[in-house]
């Protein structure tokens, strides 16, 4: 008999937060790729990837951290699950072993709220982090907008326009 697929095991999910395959999305050599078009005759790219090579490993350490850090909130998700769910399944095979019919009904009733408050709890940490990650992001909107704007104003002035 063919072993059934652990529906909690989120091992092959875990893989997309490995650390390691963050850095290689990240490498600037394969970010750089898509100025390998005809643009790359208007400068330099190597040169470019040299200058800020500092700033790229920087980049590609937060994000590598990030991605530890979501790999740990997955973690603690697994585990307030499995923690929720441990207790629930204990008093089941107690009940299982010690009791009636009416014993189990409610024994079954306490295992399906105990999942329904972990997966709430996990809702509730997964909504914290993507709320965390939107006011991150919403505090750097006008460091974003100047840096758009500064490299504008260098490619104007650079090409010999003023505005």
């Amino acid at each position: 008999m063919a072993q059934a697929k652990n529906p909690f095991d989120m091992s092959e999910y875990m893989q997309a937060f490995d650390p390691e395959r963050i850095a290689r999305m990240w490498n600037p050599q394969t970010m750089m790729q898509m100025f390998q078009q005809p643009q790359a005759q208007m400068f330099d790219m190597e040169q470019v990837i040299r200058a800020n090579q500092r700033n790229f490993d920087a980049m590609s350490e937060a994000n590598r951290s990030a991605a530890e850090a979501y790999k740990d909130l997955l973690d603690k998700q697994m585990e307030i699950f499995e923690k929720m769910t441990r207790a629930a399944r204990q008093q089941y095979e107690w009940a299982e072993e010690n009791a009636g019919p009416d014993a189990m009904k409610a024994r079954t009733q306490a295992v399906n709220e105990a999942v329904e408050e972990a997966l709430g709890l996990m809702r509730k940490m997964a909504d914290n982090a993507r709320d965390a990650n939107e006011e991150a992001y919403r505090s750097m909107q006008s460091q974003i907008e100047e840096s758009v704007d500064k490299v504008e104003k260098t490619a104007k002035k650079a090409s010999g326009k003023t505005s």
